[in-house]
């Protein structure tokens, strides 16, 4: 393949690349939640890691490590998702109940079958 065509997807994957995890970075400065906070890292800046890893790759396309960087995104792609939802869970279970407006709650079931059941009757009474 011609060096300058090569060059220029590199330039190209790069750029796209900087400019969604800049757009990530942005994202998690503006946005007003936990919640909304960590889609925008969770998504473009797994986008923007992907394209830096794949321009990486092309540029030392000679030296054999294009087979590296395309195991490191799928790592990315493998670990990112459980970081992110492990997160999420850990922020929804820490914070106030009236900060996120959910229209259907999923993890409320979960919450509640978590917390220990205190016992009734005469028993509990005497504790």
């Amino acid at each position: 393949m011609d060096p300058n065509l090569v060059n220029l997807i590199v330039v190209l994957l790069g750029a796209v690349g900087t400019f969604f995890l800049l757009v990530s970075a942005v994202g998690i400065l503006r946005l007003p939640d936990v919640l909304t906070r960590m889609h925008a890292a969770g998504i473009a800046a797994t986008l923007g890691i992907t394209c830096l890893l794949l321009a990486t790759g092309l540029h030392f396309l000679a030296e054999g490590q294009m087979l590296r960087m395309v195991a490191l995104i799928i790592l990315f792609f493998v670990t990112a998702p459980i970081a992110t939802t492990t997160m999420a869970r850990a922020a929804y279970r820490t914070s106030r109940s009236d900060q996120f407006v959910l229209a259907h709650d999923d993890l409320a079931a979960l919450t509640r079958a978590d917390e220990p059941q205190k016992p009734d009757g005469p028993a509990a009474a005497e504790e």
